[in-house]
């Protein structure tokens, strides 16, 4: 009995928690069973994939690397498809480097683990594409809510190092978001806008549903639009689950959804989705796309307003490192870069909460990274492009 109340386990389970399959097992699995008896999970369940948000080599991280220098040492591959978080920063300066001590010493070694080096959030994109039902262990909060929301996957939202030992198990506990009861809406959202501007949506319902599952009615938003309002639901107001009307996989209608009337009902009208624009407070010095990272489509349409147009401040588009590396012979691409804009693979959020010295007020249209970011505002996509010289 590892906790209050002693989890089921199988004989496989037993015989790796005795230390039957080695020392990197043992710990990975004595850890699940702990987290599980934690939130009340009465057994482990296997899992059909992982992904890893540990993905910065920070010099802080000493225990993560010591497990996952023994995970090497015993040999230990993942069991499952196992993605990774964005690479924090590109071209490091010398601070950078000193801070992040041990990023080679982590690529290398989750390397060695099996883990797809994809390198970026948006894992869903290609590379990391669960069934509808299906029980994962993702850890990244925008990738929870688009793996439980819009394809209709499991996963708790799990944190680094659960993520891992998850995938070198295969398994994760039963608890939380597993469970239908508690996959349920619970607020109605009901949304009174003529143009939706979608971060800013998902930005004031996390603020004000905050843990609870929304249902929002019926909405026309395409798969980048969920994208984005769902992380920064994600980041306002932990939201790991929503649903809308007619779009999302398990709410086909209200009342697939609803056991019950709802605990609340919230409208939310334009000048509320307008009021989060607050860019008018300092004068931004530079505009940032893809927080998580852009798409092929986003990189497409957004790339398109810079056709024959040069920056007016620093630009970067950020983008999922695959769709980087697929556009770089494209005219558009080449167009892009004579119009200034720098474009990159690494997480926007990494490098500019590193690059303290001298760091610029950032405009941005990702409400993920205007509520984690210091000295950053937000603008929608239009105001983004205007300020930037493609409006």
């Amino acid at each position: 009995m590892l906790g209050n109340k002693a989890m089921k386990l199988s004989s496989e389970e037993k015989e790796i928690l005795e230390g039957g399959r080695g020392k990197a097992l043992q710990l990975a699995l004595r850890t699940l069973a702990r987290y599980g008896e934690a939130f009340g999970a009465e057994r482990l369940v296997e899992i059909q994939s992982a992904h890893l948000a540990g993905s910065f080599g920070a010099f802080l991280y000493r225990t993560y690397y010591a497990m996952i220098r023994l995970m090497v040492e015993e040999g230990l591959k993942v069991q499952v498809t196992t993605t990774l978080n964005p690479r924090p920063i590109e071209n490091p300066h010398f601070i950078d480097r000193l801070m992040l001590n041990h990023q080679e010493f982590l690529e290398q070694s989750l390397g060695r683990l099996g883990v797809t080096p994809n390198y970026s959030c948006v894992c869903y994109d290609r590379e990391n594409l669960p069934a509808a039902g299906s029980i994962i262990a993702w850890a990244e909060s925008s990738a929870v809510q688009f793996a439980n929301s819009v394809l209709g996957a499991r996963t708790n939202r799990n944190s680094v190092m659960i993520d891992l030992c998850s995938a070198l198990t295969g398994k994760t506990p039963e608890f939380g978001y597993l469970l239908d009861k508690n996959r349920r809406g619970q607020v109605l959202i009901k949304v009174q806008a003529k143009r939706i501007d979608f971060p800013s949506l998902g930005f004031l319902i996390g603020k004000k549903v905050v843990n609870r599952v929304p249902v929002i009615e019926h909405l026309e938003c395409s798969r980048d639009d969920l994208k984005n309002m769902g992380a920064a639901m994600a980041a306002s107001g932990a939201v790991a689950l929503f649903h809308i009307e007619g779009v999302t996989p398990e709410a086909p209608g209200l009342k697939d959804i609803f056991d019950r009337e709802p605990l609340q009902t919230i409208t939310i009208t334009e000048a509320e989705l307008n009021s989060l624009r607050s860019f008018e407070k300092n004068a931004p010095e530079m505009v940032v796309f893809g927080c998580p990272h852009l798409t092929a489509a986003e990189f497409n349409t957004i790339g398109e307003r810079y056709r024959g147009k040069k920056v007016k401040l620093p630009t970067y588009f950020c983008v999922i490192p695959r769709v980087k590396q697929e556009l770089q012979g494209t005219e558009l691409y080449q167009g892009l870069i004579e119009a200034g804009v720098r474009i990159t693979s690494q997480c926007p959020l990494a490098t500019w909460t590193i690059r303290i010295l001298g760091r610029k007020t950032i405009l941005t249209n990702s409400g993920k990274l205007y509520y984690y970011l210091d000295k950053s505002e937000y603008g929608t996509t239009e105001d983004c492009l205007r300020f930037s010289g493609a409006g």
